[in-house]
């Protein structure tokens, strides 16, 4: 088992600490990764703050409506005060956890507007990166490290809400949205509809279906939009020549290009080029041009 945690106070106690003088405290938060033997936790009477966990990984057992219910990757489970806590892990299901132990008084308005359940939420790199960096906070304590662990928990559950509305039981969303990402920083790269899909782990055409609706335009439209707005920056800025610019934006035939940046922009990149260079060129009265 593998146990990482930040903590506000050096004192821990098992059934936690509640503060509903303050709006809202960040308790501790923490990390577990079960790889060697099996864990179970009962809190009968519960804790006195709030905990959320949050499955990265494998399975978790949680009572849920008395119930000992497996919950996959992606979902959230939501404790409050006093409400028995019963889980357990099951190392040969690999499961990794992240989890915050929260009080205040404002919390049950703060959970009701970001629509905190238990549920599931789908998987989120995002979510996890925010985790780590309030254990890191926790553990470290510098100058206003509570601000910003109360700020990071408030985003944590801003995003959890909107993978809910998003994501349903798939997830589609979130691996859409991290393709997104890579291909505004790998545009250049020789991306096809089926390499797209490979990366999120999609069948072609279910992949085309679930970015359309996430993205507002099928995938080879939005990558050509991409790529012409990177080339319109080249053309201008860099004064390179029409292939250049095709060939750097991960466009393989120059015709092609020019075809496509047409379409997006209603001028040939050349013709682009010397509009742009007469709209710049000219300096305005009174002005020195550097």
């Amino acid at each position: 088992m593998l146990h990482v945690s930040g903590h506000l106070r050096e004192v821990r106690r098992e059934d936690g600490y509640g503060d509903f003088q303050s709006p809202l405290v960040i308790n501790c938060c923490g990390f577990e990764k079960f790889f060697s033997r099996d864990y179970t936790t009962q809190r009968l009477n519960g804790r006195a703050d709030y905990q959320i966990l949050y499955v990265t990984k494998g399975i978790g057992n949680y009572q849920i409506d008395r119930k000992l219910t497996p919950c996959p990757a992606g979902s959230l489970i939501l404790y409050r005060p006093g409400e028995p806590q019963v889980y357990s892990y099951f190392y040969k299901d690999k499961p990794e956890v992240y989890w915050v132990h929260f009080t205040g008084n404002q919390c049950e308005a703060i959970l009701a507007r970001y629509t905190i359940q238990t549920c599931y939420v789908g998987e989120s790199l995002e979510v996890r990166q925010i985790f780590e960096n309030m254990i890191k906070e926790l553990q470290l304590k510098k100058d206003y490290f509570q601000s910003v662990v109360e700020h990071d928990f408030l985003k944590v559950l801003a995003l959890f809400g909107r993978l809910k509305g998003q994501s349903g039981r798939s997830g589609s969303y979130t691996v859409v949205d991290e393709l997104i990402l890579a291909l505004n920083q790998r545009y250049m790269e020789p991306w096809t509809l089926k390499t797209m899909a490979g990366f999120c782990h999609l069948s072609p055409d279910y992949f085309s279906h679930v970015f359309k609706k996430a993205a507002g335009m099928p995938p080879i439209q939005y990558l050509n939009r991409l790529r012409v707005a990177k080339a319109r920056e080249l053309l201008v800025s860099e004064g390179l020549t029409v292939s250049a610019a095709a060939f750097l934006t991960g466009f393989g035939d120059p015709l092609y290009f020019s075809r496509v940046f047409k379409q997006f922009t209603g001028v040939s990149p050349e013709g682009f080029r010397k509009m742009e260079n007469r709209c710049h060129g000219q300096a305005q009265p009174g002005t020195t041009m550097y």
